[in-house]
Order: C-alpha cells, then sequence, then structure tokens
C-alpha cells in the first residue's frame, strides 16, 4: 500500500452496513431485468403482446434508463449521491407497482419507461457511493467483488425465483409479481439507507450543462430506437442521433473550453485506457443481454421447457458468476491486468461450448446446457469486477459519478442494442418471430438460430478481450519506465 494510501480514512461498520443498503438496490435491479426476461414470454401470452411489444418491455426500461444515466450521475455529484440514490429507488419502486397492475401491454412499456427513468437516477450513484465511501484501493476492490457477487446472487434469485413465481402462480397475479416483488425491497431500501449511507458529492459542484441533458437524452435513445421499433424508424432515428451527436461533440468542447462542467468531462474520457475499457463494456454486456434472450427463448420454444425449469436452468450462471467475482480480486493481485484479457478468450470459448451441446441429443441437453452455462458465468465474473474497478481506478474521487454515469450509460446502451440485435438476428435465423403461433415449431430451426447468435456472441467475446488487450497496451505506453 503506498504512502497516499495509508493518508486514505479506513472504511468504517457503517460504510459496510451503508454497502450492504446499497447492493440491496443492485440485488433489486439484477432480480427484475431476469425476472423480466424469463417471464417474457409468459406475458406474451396473458395481455396478450406481439413480440415487438416485448422487446419493448425490455427496450423502454433501456431507452429511458440510456437518456439520463449521464445526467443522473451529474445530479448526484452536484446536489449529493445519497439523496439522488434514494430518490431514484422511490420512483423505481413506484415504477414497479404500476408495472405490476398494468391492464395491458402499452401501460406497461410506460411503466417500465418510467422505471428506467428512476433507475437512471439511482444507478450511477451505485458505484459512485462506493467510489466514495471506500478510499483505500483494497477495500474498493473488496467492495466492487462483493458487488459482483450480489449481481450473481440476483441472477439465480431472478432466474430460479421468477420461474417458481410464474409456475406458482401466486394469488393468480403470474408474471406480474415479477414486478411487484421490487415493492417491499423499495420500502427496505428507503428505511435504512439515510441512516447508513453517508452523504458525498463533488467538491466542485458542477453544474447540469442542460443543453447537453437535452442532446443525450435525444441523442441516445434515437440509436437504439431502430433496433427495437423495426425498419420503418430507421432513416428518421438515424438521422436525429447523426444530427444530435454532431451538435452535441461541439457544444461539449465550447463549455469544456470556457471553464465550465460538461457532461462528458475531457479529464475522464481521456483518462488512460478509459475509451478503450469502455468499449470492452459496451460489447461485454450487448453480448451479455443477447445471450440471456435467445438462451430463453431456445430452452422455452425451442426444448418446450416450462419457465420454472428454463429458470433453473441458469441458476449456474448466477452461481459460476458469484464465484467468478469472489476470487477475481485475487487473481488481479496475482496476474494484474492480463485477467480480463484471458478471461474474456475464455469466455468465448465457453460460449462455442454450446454448440455441440444443442447439435446433440434432445435428451441431454437440459443438463449439458446448464454446465455449459454456468462455465460462461463463472468466465464473466472473473472479468466484470476487474472491469469496472480498472474504469474507476482512472479518475479521482470528485469525478466518480461522471465516471459512473459514463459506464452505466455505454452498459445500458450495450444491454439495449445486444438484446434487440441478438434477438431480431435469433429470429431472422429462424425464419419466424421467436414465441409467436407462426414461428417454426421444429427443434431443427430453433439449432440453426441459436448456433448463429452463439456465433455473434462469441466473436463479440474475442472483440472485448483484444479491447481490453488495447487498454493494457496504452496504459503500458502512458506509464512511465520504473
Amino acid at each position: 500500500m503506498t504512502t497516499s494510501q495509508l493518508d486514505q480514512p479506513v472504511a468504517t461498520r457503517r460504510d459496510w452496513a451503508g454497502l450492504a443498503v446499497i447492493l440491496c438496490a443492485t440485488f433489486m435491479g439484477q432480480v427484475d431485468g431476469f425476472i423480466v426476461t424469463l417471464a417474457a414470454p409468459s406475458i406474451q401470452r396473458d395481455l396478450p403482446a406481439g413480440f415487438d411489444q416485448i422487446q419493448l418491455v425490455g427496450a423502454a426500461y433501456v431507452l429511458a434508463c440510456a437518456a439520463g444515466l449521464i445526467t443522473g450521475g451529474r445530479i448526484g455529484d452536484r446536489y449529493g449521491r445519497r439523496r439522488t440514490f434514494l430518490a431514484g429507488v422511490a420512483v423505481f419502486t413506484a415504477a414497479s407497482l404500476a408495472c405490476g397492475l398494468a391492464p395491458n401491454a402499452d401501460l406497461l412499456i410506460a411503466a417500465r419507461f418510467l422505471q428506467g427513468a428512476a433507475a437512471a437516477a439511482l444507478v450511477p450513484q451505485e458505484l459512485a457511493l462506493i467510489r466514495a465511501m471506500f478510499a483505500r484501493d483494497g477495500e474498493r476492490t473488496r467492495a466492487i467483488g462483493v458487488y459482483g457477487v450480489v449481481i450473481g446472487l440476483g441472477v439465480i434469485c431472478g432466474l430460479a425465483g421468477g420461474g417458481f413465481l410464474v409456475r406458482m402462480d401466486v394469488a393468480g397475479l403470474g408474471w406480474r409479481t415479477a414486478f411487484l416483488i421490487n415493492v417491499p425491497i423499495g420500502a427496505v431500501i428507503l428505511l435504512l439507507g439515510r441512516g447508513t449511507i453517508p452523504e458525498s458529492r463533488s467538491s466542485r459542484a458542477p453544474t447540469l450543462d442542460p443543453a447537453g441533458v437535452a442532446l443525450t437524452a435525444v441523442a441516445l435513445p434515437a440509436l437504439l430506437l431502430p433496433l427495437v421499433i423495426g425498419s420503418g424508424w430507421v432513416w428518421l432515428s438515424v438521422v436525429v442521433a447523426v444530427a444530435a451527436l454532431a451538435a452535441l461533440v461541439p457544444q461539449q468542447r465550447a463549455v469544456a473550453a470556457r471553464g465550465g462542467e460538461p457532461l462528458f468531462p475531457p479529464r475522464v474520457l481521456g483518462a488512460r485506457g478509459m475509451l478503450a475499457g469502455l468499449a470492452a463494456i459496451l460489447t461485454f454486456f450487448g453480448g451479455n443481454a443477447g445471450l440471456f434472450l435467445v438462451f430463453t427463448y431456445y430452452v422455452q420454444t425451442g426444448l418446450g421447457m416450462d419457465p420454472l425449469a428454463a429458470g433453473f436452468m441458469l441458476v449456474p450462471l448466477g452461481a459460476g458468476f458469484s464465484f467468478g467475482s469472489s476470487v477475481s480480486g485475487r487473481l488481479v493481485a496475482r496476474f494484474g491486468p492480463l485477467v480480463p484479457v484471458a478471461g474474456y478468450a475464455f469466455l468465448a470459448l465457453s460460449l462455442l461450448a454450446h454448440i455441440p451441446v444443442v447439435w446433440g441429443a434432445p435428451g441431454a441437453q437440459p443438463v449439458l446446457l446448464a454446465v455449459a452455462i454456468g462455465v460462461v458465468g463463472l468466465a464473466e465474473g472473473l472479468v466484470v469486477s476487474p472491469l469496472i474497478a480498472g474504469i474507476f481506478d482512472q479518475v479521482a474521487p470528485d469525478d466518480a459519478g461522471a465516471a459512473s454515469g459514463v459506464a452505466s450509460t455505454v452498459t445500458q446502451f450495450g444491454l439495449g442494442t445486444g438484446y434487440a440485435a441478438i434477438g431480431t438476428w435469433y429470429g431472422l435465423v429462424l425464419g419466424g418471430t421467436p414465441g409467436a403461433a407462426d414461428a417454426p415449431s421444429d427443434l431443427g430451426a430453433h439449432v440453426q438460430a441459436y448456433t448463429a447468435a452463439i456465433l455473434v456472441l462469441s466473436t463479440l467475446a474475442l472483440i472485448t478481450s483484444g479491447l481490453c488487450a488495447l487498454r493494457l497496451t496504452g496504459r503500458r505506453r502512458l506509464e512511465p519506465a520504473g
């Protein structure tokens, strides 16, 4: 530990208790995301809804979240990260109740959009608060490792619990419990958060840059919209996105030139290895979202499993992710930043292992796919925490909110792109809309579609490995010898 690290305060019991409350929100978000993914076929049948509407149930959240994450991070920096976090939790909880009570697909999509807007306020504060609460590298690495473990546990509970809730049809609510479960969790966070999470904000009190907020809120959703709405909107959406981005770049430079605080501070984006790290986050989470969607549809509509069995099929992924996250810190301490490079290459191989499984005997597929998805979870757990920690290691504590907002925006953009693009690719190869009555019913068509999706996903994992290597090379060039 360096002398400067020895000067940093040691985390208190209150800090660790506050971390537990923050991680309840992380857990809630993971459970919500994976229960919704697993419940998608049930929602489609019950409302009823088309596959395009089901895509929007997932994508509306992502669009709203991506539009506001940068702003959410900046609001936390200026007005207080705890205050912004708890406000986001309150709105998210109310929106979850609205989702659970939605009588049709349109209102469900609208409530999901509100959920995404609330998440834009609370999500950037999670990692920013962890960065502020744990000043010492070792404690921060440990805290982010626990963060990764909780993500894995959220996957397990979201998938296994989601299948169980849909199967049990508690009080006749069916898939609605996937959203209503957030209400008691949110209440607990609000009850305990103020007393355990210390308030923090940037000492510079950055401005909100309203022009940058508006341009970002237009550009990012416009980039995602063609993938989730359909070909009729492509050209208009692309024109809007390009125009907004073309105006955003000089506007951000002008704000920085006159000494203001742009939404995308040059000192954050220009930090060594930052752009390569953000690109790695984009490709990783894009592939991750696509994998969950096509795996869910393959085992339910291809292999004919019910939601409960499909949920338990994915439990090994969460278990592997939790274990990988728990040991990633020790591996990084021993092998350094080479861990993500090797880990993503391992992830690519783990994904390719699915192909011989799905081309094998149908009766053996459930067990073999569960093992294969567990290995994928292990590979993901080994690399996510080091990648996130590397982002925050390169910025000052005052910039934690800005860095978290940028990283969270890239994450959500990756999730939305992967969810829509990989799902669309799966449907194209399948030769029909997944889950629809007129979709091909023979297993061979689903095997071909799943294989095509896995080839794309493994390619994305290799690209991510290369980006991590590029980030490492960039750091070595910039760091002085000796």
